[in-house]
């Protein structure tokens, strides 16, 4: 499938219906599928730091995750650029939506111990055919046994909310030796599943502000993220299109 590169990058040029298709298509098969949905701050982490770029190289796919990557890649290679602008936790709805279609067995891997709690009911509700073959808090310890338990649950899709750079490095890590089809890093995805965290009101997210409303829910958590981090960020990309005007 066609990707756009942005800094070193190759991000898929995808919609949710095409990667939504992808994943059936993998289950079906049961071929090994691995994707990311990666933001600004995730590219930045992949810019300085070997061990995590290896780790983002090793998955199938990486898809961009939000406002800042779809205008990034347009400022960068206009009409070109990404075809959509793809969030995260709404690919995550449409995989579950796929899941709950086709009667799936999924397996969940972090998330917090209030999440993992009301996870199975919040579930049971929106996706009431969707098979729930496992569910681990991140507080679990990388074992052996859990390990095991994760293969031996028969699943076809795993997500992996451990955060960043743990999900990377644990996807990098088990990708092959773990025998489910479809593996997906969702990050904080779990808590807005089960919605432990709750989503931007409908107005930001139709305006690509949604990490404006997660920084007024968690500024000390995040402030530092996008403060610095946006203005990099933005330099970096201005910076590359000079190259790419100079060639």
């Amino acid at each position: 499938m066609e990707t756009v590169n942005i800094l070193d990058v190759n991000i898929l040029n995808t919609s949710y219906d095409e990667i939504s298709t992808l994943v059936e298509t993998k289950v079906n098969k049961r071929e090994k599928f691995s994707f990311h949905n990666v933001n600004a701050s995730i590219l930045l982490e992949y810019c300085k730091n070997d061990a995590f770029k290896k780790n983002l190289k090793s998955f199938s796919a990486l898809l961009g995750d939000g406002i800042g990557i779809y205008w990034a890649s347009r400022i960068l290679y206009g009409k070109n650029g990404l075809k959509k602008r793809i969030t995260g936790t709404d690919l995550y709805y449409y995989i579950l939506t796929l899941a709950d279609k086709d009667k799936l067995n999924c397996f969940f891997f972090g998330g917090s111990s209030d999440a993992v709690k009301i996870l199975p009911e919040t579930l049971q509700k929106k996706f009431p055919n969707l098979r729930i073959s496992g569910i681990l808090p991140r507080e679990t310890e990388f074992s052996a046994e859990t390990l095991e338990t994760i293969k031996n649950s028969n699943s076809d899709i795993l997500f992996i909310g451990l955060g960043t750079p743990l999900q990377e490095e644990w996807i990098a890590s088990h990708f092959d030796s773990v025998d489910i089809p479809v593996q997906i890093a969702i990050g904080s995805g779990i808590e807005f599943i089960s919605g432990v965290k709750k989503r931007a009101p409908e107005f930001f997210r139709n305006y690509g502000l949604e990490w404006l409303y997660r920084v007024y829910l968690e500024p000390e958590r995040l402030w530092k993220r996008y403060v610095f981090g946006i203005p990099i960020f933005m330099f970096k990309i201005i910076v590359l299109k000079v190259k790419l005007l100079l060639k």
